[in-house]
């Protein structure tokens, strides 16, 4: 009978370890990238939970900012409020209507912005 060389078997285990490498690369690219987009699920609510406290201050809301507590510290928030710009405005003087920009800043993934625009009516 005639077995495996040493010669056979240290390519063998080269061969299955190089694929194993392969696997192990694939898997962890695909936890990172599940990673990423629960982050980016995270920071798209808490941007619309943020967006829903804008809608409910109307006209009356101001610039802020803060940082979220407990399982989101890792997250932030900005409200940003500016003249609605020229290019959408409908009346020229745009004076009843303000454009307010929800942002949520995570390390990950950067930010997510929502906007809309507000009225005095």
């Amino acid at each position: 009978m005639r077995g495996f060389t040493l010669i056979e078997t240290v390519i063998s285990i080269v061969i299955i370890g190089i694929a194993f490498l392969g696997l192990v690369a694939v898997l962890t690219g695909v936890f990172t990238n599940a990673t990423r987009d629960e982050v980016m699920t995270v920071a798209a609510g808490l941007a619309k939970g943020e967006m829903e406290k804008v809608v409910g201050e109307g006209f009356s809301v101001t610039s802020d900012s803060g940082t979220y507590s407990g399982n989101f510290s890792n997250y932030s928030w900005q409200v940003i409020v500016s003249a609605v710009p020229m290019d959408i405005a409908v009346d020229p003087s745009m004076t009843d209507y303000k454009q307010v920009e929800v942002v949520v800043t995570n390390t990950m993934i950067g930010s997510v912005s929502l906007k809309t625009i507000v009225t005095n009516y």
